[in-house]
């Protein structure tokens, strides 16, 4: 069996080599002093919702890299599953939860850039989850800027989905109040055998592209 590979200065470990952001570096960090480093799951690559015949049971089955999507951390405990997106943008954050687009203000107003909303890019991922527990286990959409940023406008944000600073998340996740009774350290450890289980080891090539894009995107 080969041994996991250990994000640097972290206890928390992967089946395979990743490369992280600063951005996602720092929320790394930050996770392994809330969640057990164990329950946490960085840089997972899951099949899309409607890529596979059967969300439990996917040994069998081929998923090709084109139904493969990467999400950037999973973090669990006795509330359910929070799935993060972290973003590494600067400057203002203008975002509402129910447009495609969202804007980031920089140089005192000088330039504006729009980029795709992180509360619909993570909704696929929280429904990659979904479709391995449906309804059993509570999810939780976190998206954490990590960058130098301001949350000017944030609204219309849908149900259990939450944005915040890197300064933010310890208090953002504190104030999450699970709609169940707690799960069992039992319970906790069967959801993150079955996360596991359903977690895909992607081809060398989807892998070394989204290590290309990381180096792209700290250049």
């Amino acid at each position: 069996m080969t041994e996991p590979y250990k994000i640097s200065g972290t206890e928390v470990t992967s089946p395979y080599p990743v490369e992280l952001t600063p951005a996602e570096t720092r929320l790394v960090f930050s996770l392994q002093k809330i969640f057990n480093p164990e329950n946490i799951i960085v840089d997972g690559y899951f099949p899309k919702p409607d890529s596979k015949p059967n969300a439990n049971h996917i040994k069998n089955y081929v998923v090709s890299d084109a139904e493969l999507l990467q999400i950037d951390c999973l973090a669990i405990n006795e509330r359910g599953i929070f799935v993060f997106e972290s973003k590494g943008h600067l400057g203002w954050i203008y975002g509402h939860g129910d447009r495609i687009h969202w804007t980031q203000v920089s140089a005192y107003g000088k330039n504006k850039h729009q980029f795709y909303s992180p509360v619909r890019q993570n909704a696929s991922h929280v429904a990659a989850i979904a479709s391995i527990f449906g309804t059993i286990v509570p999810l939780y959409s976190i998206i954490v800027f990590g960058g130098d940023v301001t949350l000017k406008v944030i609204d219309n944000l849908p149900p259990n989905c939450h944005v915040c600073t890197q300064a933010e998340l310890n208090s953002t996740l504190n104030n999450i109040v699970s709609p169940r009774p707690p799960f069992s350290p039992n319970q906790v450890l069967d959801i993150r055998t079955r996360l596991n289980a359903s977690r895909v080891n992607p081809t060398t090539i989807i892998r070394d592209e989204h290590i290309s894009e990381v180096e792209d995107y700290k250049r």
